[in-house]
């Protein structure tokens, strides 16, 4: 989970290729979150995604052979980093799709560098450039045009976008909290952790529900099996797996290219709208978070992938 004292200079073709898969697995997981979302209640669909991960990446580290008891010191930062990226992240994520359209709420979503600057600015002293907030403009110019065209569509409301905006608020927590850990366990066994305790409540609350559970759609099964194995268990092994190939500043290029993907894939398989409304909040998007990502020989950390 520490970053490596030398970064490459190159870009592998492998390092390209993790990429693109890594785009493609967080940017079609935000249809497939709203089919499962939509087809099973809240509580019990994200226990058993807390659940799935949680078992699914301790196994792996444990496959690994990597150490997976928790160091006294890191405690805190899982707790933490758990109730933001799990807690939190999963019921806005899955009730945002309930308001709005999914790829609405991946654009949402993804102001979360614009986050995790402005948090930055205003408690950790850092010093932004007059492009950052430029950026930071963009960014919430961006969101107010969603929330207007929600406000006017029957396509959904305004409230997912701004349920979301919670969400991507508490991912840019973790992100910070998570370069600030000195972890001594791998970064799988921390999202193992991290779902486990983190999504404890939700299992707690999602276990009591299970019992007036009649109906389990196809579909909504599917989709579910698909966001454990896909959107986020296989996404955050290819994310970590690709800061050791390319530079920060490369990995975090796929920040960029999510959202579209999200609304193109939510066009093609939910047939949601994809106008000029969203086309322009997508540049409006990009052109905010291409001000706030790392550049070329800028030292950062890894942070914290996405938890769809």
């Amino acid at each position: 989970m520490t970053p490596r004292k030398n970064e490459p200079t190159r870009i592998p073709a492998r390092g390209l290729v993790l990429l693109v898969l890594l785009t493609l697995a967080w940017g079609t997981n935000w249809p497939i979150l709203k089919i499962a979302s939509t087809g099973l209640p809240l509580f019990p669909f994200r226990a058993i995604c807390a659940l799935g991960v949680g078992i699914l990446m301790l196994s792996i580290a444990a496959a690994n052979r990597e150490r997976l008891r928790i160091p006294r010191d890191n405690w805190i930062g899982i707790g933490v980093t758990g109730f933001c990226n799990m807690t939190v992240w999963f019921i806005c994520s899955a009730l945002a799709v309930r308001f709005t359209t999914s790829g609405h709420t991946a654009i949402a979503a993804y102001t979360m560098p614009l986050y995790v600057f402005l948090i930055g600015t205003l408690f950790l002293g850092e010093r932004p450039t007059p492009g950052k907030w430029l950026g930071l403009a963009l960014g919430l110019a961006a969101i107010a045009l969603l929330v207007t065209r929600d406000f006017e569509s029957t396509y959904g409301s305004w409230l997912g976008i701004a349920v979301m905006s919670v969400g991507a608020v508490f991912w840019a927590l973790s992100s910070i909290v998570v370069k600030r850990v000195r972890w001594r366990i791998s970064a799988t066994a921390v999202v193992g952790w991290q779902a486990l305790i983190g999504g404890l409540p939700i299992i707690v609350i999602g276990i009591l529900q299970f019992p007036d559970l009649h109906e389990f759609p196809g579909d909504a099964v599917l989709a579910t099996i698909y966001a454990i194995v896909v959107g986020i268990a296989f996404a955050h092994w290819l994310y970590f797996k690709i800061l050791q190939l390319v530079p920060v500043w490369v990995a975090s290029l796929s920040t960029l290219a999510v959202p579209a993907v999200g609304l193109v894939s939510g066009a093609l398989f939910l047939n949601e709208p994809l106008g000029w409304v969203e086309i322009l909040a997508l540049f409006l998007l990009v052109g905010g978070i291409s001000t706030v990502l790392p550049r070329p020989g800028r030292s950062s950390s890894g942070g914290s992938g996405e938890g769809s």
